[in-house]
């Protein structure tokens, strides 16, 4: 009696335990479609979006401010997730447009740039 009692609890216990990791949402949820904002720089310059260097974007006949980038609306167009456990998202502009007039595309590190307020949720 006392060891069908054990087991009881045992497996309510894991139900409890796995319905709570089933709701609770991880930072690193993130999907193909989603909007997200661009923020302020979390200092002089963006830590965790990976832009073109300046010259790279003269280059390509394209302004290189990076302060326009602020409240910019961008789409996410593909996850990866590093070795590290990182993970990696590329962004394209909701409108459009091209970054600087020249790339069509950046990438950011997800989960730093979110804590970093330089990426915003929509």
């Amino acid at each position: 009696m006392n060891m069908r009692k054990i087991m009881l609890v045992v497996v309510f216990l894991c139900l409890t335990i796995a319905s709570k990791a089933n709701t609770e949402p991880s930072l690193t949820e993130v999907k193909v479609g989603t909007e997200l904002k661009i923020g302020e720089a979390s200092s002089s310059t963006y830590q965790h979006l990976i832009l073109p260097r300046k010259n790279f974007i003269i280059k390509r006949g394209g302004l290189a401010n990076y302060k326009s980038l602020k409240k910019l609306t961008v789409v996410v167009t593909a996850v990866n997730t590093n070795s590290d456990g990182n993970v990696e998202v590329t962004l394209k502009r909701k409108n459009g447009k091209r970054f600087f007039n020249s790339h069509p595309t950046i990438k950011a590190d997800y989960n730093k740039a979110l804590e970093q307020k330089e990426l915003l949720k929509k």
